[in-house]
């Protein structure tokens, strides 16, 4: 009687115990920690017009990469295909932050649901006809707190979307149509 009270005492701690961490482990909305780990890649693809693309990389270290052109050097830093036309149309700015900022970022994106469950998402399925209102789709890929978000899909969830674009426009402040032509960034 002794060893079966024992063994149902002991299996009690042991499930309540895995039902704690198990808790602590699926959180969508944490606490960001400054960590050189952190990162965040989040990138635009405009489906009109030149077919301009957008990629913002951000690091836990404070260090911001802002890459814009038609050429797919953009969005693939190994594109091997030099032949293309647009090959040599690419632009990158580099800036540093404070830790301070970069976690104020990364905190900003967590908030909105950067790390939801995929099903809770609406992801779009297939990729849309372009809209009048929507000419660009915006991806993203992250690892905060070494919890680590991603999908071949664009962001269909309009918080989330709108805070991505929020923080491409901290960095990249397009130029209008006629001074486009000048390759200084």
């Amino acid at each position: 009687m002794r060893n079966l009270l024992f063994t149902l005492l002991a299996c009690f701690i042991v499930v309540l115990t895995g039902c704690i961490w198990h808790s602590g482990v699926n959180e969508t909305h944490f606490q960001v920690e400054s960590s050189g780990l952190n990162w965040v890649d989040i990138r635009q693809y405009e489906t009109t017009g030149m077919k301009r693309r957008i990629r913002l990389r951000i690091d836990g270290n404070g260090m911001v990469s802002l890459r814009e052109g038609t050429s797919a050097l953009v969005s693939n830093s190994f594109a091997a295909n030099n032949k293309q036309e647009n090959w040599e149309d690419i632009r990158e700015k580099r800036v540093t932050l404070s830790e301070a900022d970069t976690k104020l970022i990364f905190q900003s994106l967590v908030d909105t649901g950067l790390f939801e469950r995929y099903e809770e998402i609406p992801f779009v399925d297939e990729k849309p006809a372009p809209s009048t209102n929507d000419t660009s789709f915006v991806y993203v890929s992250a690892n905060i707190n070494n919890k680590t978000v991603g999908s071949a899909d664009p962001i269909g969830k309009p918080e989330l979307l709108e805070q991505l674009k929020i923080v491409i426009l901290t960095f990249y402040q397009p130029k209008p149509m006629r001074q486009q032509r000048d390759p200084s960034f």
